[in-house]
């Protein structure tokens, strides 16, 4: 069988990143021309750059250890609040595009809280009334500030208007639900991190439809 010989690759000009000089590497390893001095810069802006990174990482490992040992000093007061605020920021978004729940008002989402313009995530069933449902997606919709604020809810137009977008069966369901549930610190760890999740997904659609729309 007759042996085959390939031949020998052609070399191609490369550019030296130093002295910008075109010229014929002897080998794959070779990253300057043959002027010592670049090979010297370039050992030496390599090496800066491995520093770099090395810095970089260890600012990191200790970012990260110093907000584990925040997240062990919270207590269940802070979990809440942060698991609340990535609840309720997934339900502003979900509900971007769909008017005020209570009074079908066109929801402004860069408005004012001092006129009343600007959005909450509203709890049908409040949350002193009925704390166990604040993390139920169903219980919780999107309203202007006057409605949740002001008119505290606006239960009555809030119930009609929630009839109409997830059905009486879901809200004779969540009137009726006065199952008590224990919050642990795991579980609303757990919370803020789906929400979380959540959020981001529907941001990047909204945005994404926004852009389209335009």
């Amino acid at each position: 069988m007759a042996t085959v010989i390939k031949k020998p690759k052609s070399r191609k000009p490369k550019k030296c990143p130093i002295c910008s000089n075109e010229y014929l590497p002897w080998s794959s390893t070779q990253k300057t021309c043959l002027d010592w001095q670049c090979g010297l810069a370039f050992s030496r802006q390599q090496e800066a750059i491995k520093s770099e990174r090395e810095i970089r990482k260890q600012e990191k490992l200790q970012r990260d250890d110093l907000r584990e040992r925040r997240e062990r000093l919270k207590g269940a007061a802070e979990w809440q609040k942060e698991a609340q605020a990535a609840f309720n920021r997934y339900i502003r978004w979900r509900d971007y595009y769909k008017p005020c729940v209570s009074c079908g008002g066109t929801l402004q989402h860069r408005g004012s809280y001092t006129t009343g313009s600007a959005v909450d995530a509203s709890h049908y069933r409040s949350r002193g009334a009925a704390s166990h449902l604040k993390f139920n997606v169903f219980n919780v919709h999107s309203a202007c500030t006057r409605c949740n604020r002001q008119l505290s809810g606006n239960v009555v137009e809030y119930r009609t208007r929630l009839i109409e977008r997830i059905g009486i069966t879901l809200v004779e369901r969540i009137e009726s639900d006065n199952t008590p549930r224990k919050f642990t610190i795991d579980y609303l760890k757990r919370v803020k991190a789906i929400f979380t999740r959540r959020a981001r997904h529907y941001e990047k659609l909204r945005k994404r439809q926004m852009e389209c729309a335009a």
